[in-house]
């Protein structure tokens, strides 16, 4: 049972094709998990983008409601003031009397 070129040639053809199989799988394995760590990177890149977009709307939200707040004090203060000043005249115009 000899072989001849054309049986061994056939092996070989065989074997090539059968490590080219081997490295295909092996290749779109890889491919996978690299696949699958940038789809775990971006899901943890999206809930720090969440997180930190809630911060951002607290420290507003909490901004707005100082922001108000103020307003309303300086409404007061003017007030007071504006009473304080008629007050005055009112106190000038009795002693001019």
């Amino acid at each position: 049972m000899l072989l001849d070129a054309k049986d061994i040639l056939f092996i070989v053809l065989a074997f090539c094709a059968l490590w080219f199989t081997a490295f295909a799988c092996w290749l779109i394995y890889q491919l996978a998990v690299f696949l699958k760590n940038v789809n775990d990177t971006v899901s943890d890149v999206r809930g720090s983008v969440a997180k930190l977009e809630q911060a951002v709307s607290g420290i507003r939200n909490r901004f707005d409601h100082a922001t108000s707040g103020m307003m309303l004090a300086l409404e007061a203060g003017k007030k007071i003031v504006d009473m304080l000043a008629t007050r005055r005249e009112e106190k000038k115009v009795k002693k001019k009397k």
